[in-house]
């Protein structure tokens, strides 16, 4: 098998992967499932989605707080799956953005959080661990879906639709606009 086969093929586990971090940024704080990591993770302000069906095969919201967006609720409950999606990670007084890739799992664009080093072998073995300290957040935060995703794939999918169709309830008019 060729390797872009196969990153097709382990697509799914990225787009999941993406949905179950947006899924506990909005419901949990952001949090990993880890007692002892005190991090958070959210979708920052970019989330790219995809579909293979349809008119529509690429959407991306951008700006303000498309994570929480009528827009992007309503391209999930269509089957529409995030592609990317920037990624805002906190840990103390540190903070890293990145864009995550559900294709490969790939952490694109990693801004760091400011080195207190002034000499520029410092800098660069500051840089070097506040890289390796992002990655680990993130990691702890796959191993987590992992778990519960091997676990009981049954009742990760029920939540994700009960986030999905709670998320969409949001939007909904109380009354219809003509009715006012």
């Amino acid at each position: 098998m060729k390797p872009q086969e196969m990153l097709e093929r382990g697509r799914f586990l990225g787009e999941e992967f993406i949905l179950w971090l947006w899924m506990r940024g909005l419901t949990q704080g952001g949090e990993s499932g880890d007692p002892e990591d005190r991090s958070a993770c959210f979708v920052d302000d970019s989330v790219q989605l995809v579909n293979e069906r349809g008119d529509v095969k690429e959407l991306a919201l951008r700006k303000g707080n498309p994570a929480e967006s009528r827009e992007a609720f309503e391209a999930l409950s269509r089957g529409m799956r995030p592609s990317r999606a920037k990624l805002r990670l906190l840990a103390g007084d540190l903070e890293w953005t990145f864009t995550l890739h559900a294709e490969s799992l790939l952490a694109a664009g990693m801004k760091l959080p400011p080195s207190s080093s002034k000499d520029p072998a410092g800098r660069a073995a500051d840089r070097l661990f506040l890289l390796e300290e992002g990655l680990v957040h993130l990691e702890k935060r796959f191993q987590a879906f992992l778990r519960e995703r091997t676990g009981d794939a049954e009742a990760l999918q029920d939540r994700l639709q009960d986030w999905l169709r709670a998320g969409l309830e949001d939007f909904l008019p109380s009354e219809a606009p003509w009715e006012g």
